[in-house]
């Protein structure tokens, strides 16, 4: 969490560096040229996301001086920024460090109508290595760790070519795949899709980058470390249902705002039908082996697995049966759960034993945990929650915070106000939007976050079977049911 003693108010930002590079040779300079932009900003805003390769971002500025014509500005030139909550590390992204950001297009170009000399319009910029992946391709056999695979492709100048720091999880096989002719990016993700870790049941890991770097890892174990012990809440933010703050000499309003949610909303928050049909509780995979020419089903269900992952509300490192974010219930009139209905969604997948050699055979447990990983991906959906809070920036995507909201139901002036038992929690951010506003004076964060647990169960959803009363069973013939109708139309005419 931020450091409340050096913050006046929540929001409060330090724009160190904002200026474009120009490489162009300007008055007979060698050296590249720097314009400092910080003065003409009017709005700033990156981005992270776990399911982005690389970080990117907008600046939306008011020109007074035509730099984009001066410089000139055509998409080549580079940008340093950094800024931060005051404190506290921030965003670093500068040329002197190796590692500033791109410019790629400039859009929106606007003239003020009250100010004929002025101009309005929006850079976007992004990684250098999202250059570079779109720069270059992979035709290359590999057999070694997913970690080590992915190391080669971000270091080699022929394909990513970067230098920033590389976290990884260590995964569980070597991985033997030939990749046709893809995008680095793409080779890295086709790779990961099916790679087991080393630590958890799962398959499926995630390429992503953060300000401190690139990051290779799975969903769980964001949630756990070390395979064994849930991983702690970076920050704890409260919905507050009233702007009064606590009173006391202990209580600091600064920290009371930065821990206050400004405005939230859920995103989807249930959808049965659309999980029932993704394979969110159950679903079959039939795999064929070109080899043996063998067909062999693995049936996957939801209530069944949970035990054998973490999740996000696992807090006290035992893996409950209990949390899940969907309820448990017996389907009308057949004794059976969701999770019992495997045909709800049906997968094929082609796989060939001795493909490298005469030993390769098919891994049972990675087909499994690639159905794991798909329930696991629609569980994330069912709980996504938008957060807008004063800015942090020791918030990274891939934290995990702590969520309080009140239940909305009238209390008595005696009474304490609950927190809601299902949505409140521990969540996962799987996307953070730094926006900084500099005419407000605010830096201001947009989260997107996940759970796929619940604090308290629900309750058991066994008594659904519907009493049925009248002709329930009776089939109609549409055309004597017009029949019908004729008769009495005749009836009323007599």
């Amino acid at each position: 969490m931020s450091d409340p003693n050096t913050i006046t108010q929540a929001g409060d930002y330090q724009l160190e560096l904002a200026e474009i590079i120009s490489y162009r040779l300007h008055g007979g300079e060698s050296k590249p040229y720097r314009m400092d932009i910080k003065n003409i900003i009017m709005s700033l805003e990156l981005t992270e996301d776990i399911f982005n390769a690389t970080m990117f971002g907008v600046i939306t500025v008011y020109d007074t001086q035509d730099v984009r014509t001066v410089l000139p500005i055509t998409g080549l030139e580079k940008l340093n920024l950094k800024f931060s909550t005051p404190g506290v590390p921030g965003i670093r992204a500068t040329e002197e460090e190796g590692f500033p950001f791109q410019i790629h297009r400039i859009d929106e170009v606007r003239v003020d109508e009250n100010n004929p000399k002025g101009q309005l319009y929006t850079i976007h910029f992004c990684s250098m290595e999202a250059y570079s992946n779109s720069l270059n391709r992979v035709s290359k056999a590999f057999s070694d760790t997913l970690e080590s695979n992915t190391y080669d492709l971000l270091r080699n100048i022929n394909y990513i070519n970067s230098r920033k720091p590389f976290y990884f999880e260590p995964s569980k096989t070597n991985t033997k795949v030939v990749i046709p002719n893809l995008r680095p990016f793409q080779a890295i993700r086709q790779m990961a899709k099916s790679t087991q870790s080393r630590w958890h049941n799962n398959a499926g890991y995630l390429f992503y980058e953060t300000p401190k770097g690139f990051f290779l890892r799975s969903i769980e174990s964001m949630l756990a470390m070390g395979g064994a012990v849930a991983r702690p809440e970076k920050a704890h933010y409260k919905y507050q249902v009233s702007n009064v703050r606590p009173q006391g000499p202990d209580v600091r309003p600064v920290r009371f705002d930065m821990r206050s949610v400004i405005k939230y909303d859920f995103s989807d928050p249930v959808n049965t039908l659309k999980s029932l049909q993704s394979g969110a509780y159950a679903s079959k995979l039939i795999t064929h082996d070109a080899f043996y020419k063998k067909l062999v089903e693995y049936d996957y269900n939801y209530r069944k697995d949970f035990k054998n992952h973490y999740h996000t509300e696992h807090a006290d490192g035992n893996r409950s049966e209990d949390k899940h974010t969907i309820p448990l219930a017996i389907w009308e009139n057949t004794n059976k759960e969701f999770g019992d209905f495997s045909d709800s969604k049906v997968m094929v997948k082609s796989e060939t034993s001795k493909k490298h050699n005469e030993y390769d055979s098919p891994d049972p447990a990675a087909n499994f945990n690639l159905q794991h990983n798909i329930s696991q991906t629609m569980a994330m959906r069912n709980r996504n929650l938008n957060l807008l809070i004063p800015g942090n920036s020791t918030l990274e995507a891939g934290d995990i915070i702590r969520f309080d909201i009140p239940m909305m139901i009238p209390l008595g002036h005696d009474k304490k106000q609950e927190m809601n038992p299902y949505d409140s929690g521990r969540y996962l951010i799987t996307r953070i939007k730094h926006v900084i506003v500099p005419a407000s004076g605010r830096y201001e964060q947009v989260l997107n976050c996940y759970k796929d647990a619940v604090q308290t169960p629900y309750p058991k959803e066994y008594d659904t079977n519907i009493t049925q009363v009248g002709n329930v069973n009776k089939l109609y013939d549409i055309y004597e049911q017009d029949n019908l109708i004729l008769m009495e139309n005749l009836q009323e005419d007599i």
